[in-house]
């Protein structure tokens, strides 16, 4: 017989909650940097465990229709067809060293970098802890300050970009839905 583990699960983060503005804010940045400010993001969803947060929505001008990628590494891709809506990211809170949260906004992206070492919620994942043990010591130990920071993100994947991420990363799976 196979064992069945419990999983913590992870919170949807409502629009107009801080935590979801700040996560959202940072997801952004490599959007932002690839497009300037001339792209939205339509929110899919966003889910937080723990110190993790991923966010996955599609791309829209700020007119609502498509973006315009002409002039950008992705312009070849979308001419072809091979370029999707989807962004998708994943985001660790990191804490500050001097303690200082001020907005909880603060952007940082280390695109394709890993956290330093593996998060709890993914241990805790791996061992099969129990869900209400779970969840109280994930929610116990997010810290109040720091700062979200993009570890991996997609822009127009082809294909189910992060289903690697919670290996590469050491991300809880339940944060991807599977």
């Amino acid at each position: 017989m196979n064992p069945s583990f419990a999983q913590a699960n992870p919170q949807p983060l409502a629009a107009g909650d801080p935590v979801h503005d700040a996560v959202l804010g940072a997801a952004m940045t490599p959007l932002n940097t690839e497009f300037g400010r001339n792209v939205e993001l339509a929110v899919e969803r966003i889910d937080r465990l723990g110190n993790w947060a991923f966010v996955i929505g599609n791309m829209r001008s700020p007119g609502g229709g498509r973006i315009d990628v002409s002039g950008t590494r992705f312009a070849d891709a979308a001419e072809q067809g091979a370029m999707s809506d989807v962004y998708v990211a994943l985001l660790r809170r990191e804490g500050d060293a001097a303690g200082d949260a001020s907005d909880g906004a603060r952007e940082s992206v280390a695109a394709g970098a890993g956290p330093a070492a593996p998060a709890e919620a993914a241990a805790r994942d791996q061992a099969g802890l129990p869900q209400e043990d779970a969840d109280a010591a994930v929610a116990a130990e997010a810290p109040q300050t720091g700062h979200w920071t993009v570890v991996d993100f997609a822009i127009g994947p082809g294909d189910v970009a992060w289903l690697g991420w919670p290996q590469e990363h050491a991300a809880p799976r339940a944060l991807f839905g599977f």
